[in-house]
């Protein structure tokens, strides 16, 4: 079924990093109710435990003891660390199109830290808004978009800011991607086709293996393209104020390596 095409992945995700079932289980209680009071909200209700415990099935007592741990969950940090992480891209974007950071062929400068334009501290006040250049600086320094050079100054090494390995930055930043998809999905199955987001993809189930390095090398030219024209778009309609809604585009690559054979499959004897 779908739900357990949805969870296999990220069971395999949380085993590896040690969260066992009991642990899942309570946390999928806690999302639950955090869920019941969003329908709850959008219906005009009253999100009491009785209301909760009849659209869960969760035991009123079940609600009344998590619910601590679902109200006191901080749902802003995401948003910051998701904002800190555009700000972070626009850098680097600004670093690789600017004539100002780049030499006669296009490619980033090599800068100094500090000191009037072209220096790093002037390309992060010029691209990043409000975040503070050292900030930026041991960000991008951690996950190796950048390089510290013998004499000082720093260089670019990669286009675009990207997460991985197994930091909890890293986990973070997963269940941000997982969550902002999931909610695509979600608004597209009770919204009317005029009013659905944008979601396609292109997939081959017969892929040469030995092709793939091609396609990353297609989507770190055409995706970094595309996003950054998008960045661009979405710094000219931003406000600092009033009516505004947090919105984005997301490219992924997907690579599924699990045969077909055993997806479904249950354990061996």
């Amino acid at each position: 079924m779908a739900s357990l095409r949805l969870l296999r992945p990220l069971a395999r995700i949380l085993l590896r990093h040690g969260v066992s079932a009991h642990e899942f289980a309570r946390l999928a209680n806690i999302a639950f109710i955090q869920g019941a009071v969003d329908i709850l909200r959008e219906q005009g209700q009253p999100a009491n435990f009785s209301r909760i415990s009849a659209i869960t099935g969760l035991h009123r007592h079940v609600v009344a003891s998590l619910g601590g741990a679902a109200a006191g969950i901080d749902a802003e940090t995401p948003v910051q660390k998701d904002y800190q992480r555009h700000r972070l891209a626009r850098v680097l974007s600004g670093w690789f199109e600017s004539p100002e950071y780049t030499d006669a062929h296009g490619r980033p400068l090599p800068l100094p830290i500090a000191g009037p334009a072209p220096s790093f501290n002037e390309l992060a006040r010029a691209f990043s808004g409000d975040i503070y250049p050292g900030i930026i600086l041991e960000e991008l320094l951690r996950v190796g978009a950048v390089q510290l050079l013998p004499d000082g100054s720093v260089s670019a090494v990669s286009q675009r800011y990207t997460i991985g390995g197994t930091d909890p930055e890293a986990l973070s930043h997963l269940g941000a991607v997982a969550h902002d998809l999931l909610c695509t999905l979600e608004h597209n199955l009770a919204a009317p086709s005029g009013a659905r987001l944008f979601e396609d993809s292109a997939i081959s189930a017969r892929v040469d293996a030995r092709a793939l390095p091609l396609l990353r090398q297609l989507l770190q030219r055409r995706g970094a393209s595309l996003l950054h024209d998008m960045e661009g778009w979405l710094a000219e309609h931003e406000l600092p104020e009033g009516e505004v809604v947090r919105v984005g585009v997301a490219i992924q690559m997907l690579l599924d390596r699990e045969p077909e054979a055993q997806r479904g499959s249950g354990p061996a004897e």
